[in-house]
């Protein structure tokens, strides 16, 4: 599929699109395992996780906060209500490693802005915490490629449809780039637009869904093989 000149902005999504994420997530759910293993077993304390997670996101978004009270939340279910001081701070310690963790870009992406930089307006479309996820752009060094950064309250239809509107473009005209096929994928050709899926090794359990069928759908294997399609 050829989109050279069809396309005025390029919307980016930022968490294992652009940087590694996810799999410092992984990490923390080991350590929180390994912190409850005289409760239960790993497969006990993720799925306990899981579900307070699942419980909490639409309450208090996404973000390594709200990880805090999911883990918080599975530790004292799991406790039977009594907290052991050592449990306690060791969530803590997981949840305060896990939001200052060493900062990764992913292989490409820095190569494949600069080849599209004055080509086309970038824009960062994020979600989760507010303050964490321009933290995470402003220390990235990405901002001199990119118009701006939206942290969306999520991304779905109604959100995706909004971002149109923030941007003057016709749905329609999203072109975006990501790795979350229910976050970046899904929402983005249902309205019309068109999206590159850029597949990341590790994807977090509340994102996966079925590939959806569209033309509008373009599979790369690297992020650097999206210029090809653009210039």
């Amino acid at each position: 599929m050829d989109l050279k000149g069809k396309f005025t902005h390029i919307f980016f999504d930022a968490d294992d699109t652009l940087w590694e994420n996810e799999q410092f997530f992984r990490d923390a759910e080991a350590q929180f395992a390994e912190l409850l293993s005289d409760y239960t077993s790993a497969d006990g304390v993720q799925q306990m996780l899981w579900q307070k997670q699942e419980e909490n996101i639409p309450l208090f978004g996404y973000g390594s906060k709200t990880y805090m009270i999911g883990m918080t939340d599975a530790a004292m279910e799991l406790c039977k209500g009594q907290l052991p001081e050592k449990i306690y701070y060791g969530i803590k310690k997981i949840i305060t490693d896990l939001a200052f963790h060493p900062f990764e870009l992913i292989e490409g992406v820095e190569d494949t802005l600069k080849a599209l930089q004055g080509h086309y307006t970038m824009i960062v479309a994020t979600k989760g915490d507010l303050t964490e996820q321009l933290g995470k752009y402003r220390q990235s060094g990405l901002d001199k490629y990119f118009h701006h950064c939206e942290v969306m309250e999520n991304k779905d239809v109604k959100n995706y449809l909004e971002l149109a509107a923030r941007n003057d473009l016709e749905p329609q005209q999203i072109l975006m780039v990501g790795n979350s096929v229910k976050s970046d994928i899904a929402p983005v050709v249902e309205i019309g637009g068109t999206a590159f899926h850029t597949p990341h090794e590790v994807i977090w359990v509340h994102e996966m869904m079925e590939m959806p069928q569209s033309d509008r759908i373009i599979e790369v294997g690297r992020i650097q093989d999206i210029v090809g399609y653009l210039i």
